[in-house]
């Protein structure tokens, strides 16, 4: 199985320096694979960078669309079976793309998702592994695990984190890749493995796959931090307006987020949730035609989605 490893980029040429050699090593040590750098309109010298430096991987320079746009157009224009998308931030061990591979092997599995360690090779606060979920409070929480103890398997989880995932490319353009309701970033990750569960298609944790991630190194230099925790409170939203189908649950979720306007105006309430709110009414129209697409393609329900994805019975 041929696979395309993507690194996504935006004026990340630093980061590029570590980034795209362990992935040229690691697309080596493991076969004839291609290695792609999908820069989203950097003003730095990125494309120059890579296109000097390092000749084996491929420069796409694109417009500019956001994390989910550079993925959808790379994976579109990839000729494998398989793809690979990590984020420019992320430094990837020389073995780590077999186990992913292998993993891919089953028929039923659409994606997999690295283990991902801090620079230091410590799990403290690391995102990404083990994802797991609940619907509570008209939103869907996410979980990380972070116990050495629980890492040691390959095993079901919710969703690939978007820095460091594996996936078959045919099942990848049937879904319609990273959806751009949740353009610019964040989210978009959660979605298409909720919505691959819900065809009764797999996602999987490997621990074998190891990469490391200075979290949050690239998201610091482009975004002030009151607008990262708006931009993912309002995807957020926008996800359960789009994937929540089971009725009585939408409904007790819409009633709790309209507490927060409510609580907003009486007494204050959350600001960062209710001005998410009003953020994501812009795209009210574009999320319940995303959702009709779900309520047409969907197999298993919320419930199912969320036991199978943890390990249990759909």
């Amino acid at each position: 199985m041929k696979a395309t490893v993507i690194i996504v980029n935006h004026n990340g040429r630093d980061l590029l320096a570590e980034s795209v050699p362990a992935a040229l090593a690691a697309a080596r040590a493991a076969g004839e694979h291609d290695v792609v750098v999908a820069d989203d309109a950097s003003s730095d010298d990125s494309v120059a960078f890579v296109q000097d430096n390092f000749p084996e991987a491929k420069a796409l320079a694109l417009p500019k669309g956001g994390f989910g746009a550079a993925c959808n157009t790379a994976v579109a224009a990839a000729e494998s079976e398989a793809a690979v998308i990590l984020n420019n931030d992320v430094v990837v061990t020389t073995d780590f793309l077999p186990p992913l591979l292998d993993d891919l092997g089953q028929p039923d599995v659409f994606a997999v998702g690295c283990k991902f360690l801090n620079p230091d090779g410590t799990l403290t606060d690391a995102l990404g592994n083990r994802t797991s979920g609940e619907w509570q409070g008209g939103l869907l929480h996410i979980r990380h695990e972070t116990r050495p103890e629980r890492l040691t398997e390959t095993c079901p989880q919710l969703y690939p984190n978007g820095g460091g995932m594996a996936f078959w490319r045919d099942k990848w353009l049937e879904l319609g890749g990273f959806d751009p309701l949740f353009r610019p970033l964040y989210w978009e990750d959660v979605d298409i493995g909720y919505r691959a569960w819900g065809r009764g298609w797999r996602v999987l944790f490997e621990p074998r796959s190891i990469v490391h991630h200075d979290q949050g190194s690239t998201m610091a230099r482009l975004h002030r931090p009151a607008h990262i925790e708006r931009m993912s409170a309002k995807n957020g939203i926008l996800f359960a307006w789009k994937n929540l189908l089971d009725g009585a649950r939408f409904r007790r979720a819409v009633a709790a987020q309209a507490r927060w306007a409510a609580d907003d105006v009486l007494i204050g309430g959350l600001p960062p949730r209710t001005a998410a709110l009003w953020w994501a009414f812009r795209q009210l129209g574009q999320a319940c035609r995303a959702r009709a697409r779900e309520r047409r393609e969907r197999i298993l329900s919320d419930d199912e989605i969320l036991s199978a994805s943890a390990g249990g019975s759909p």
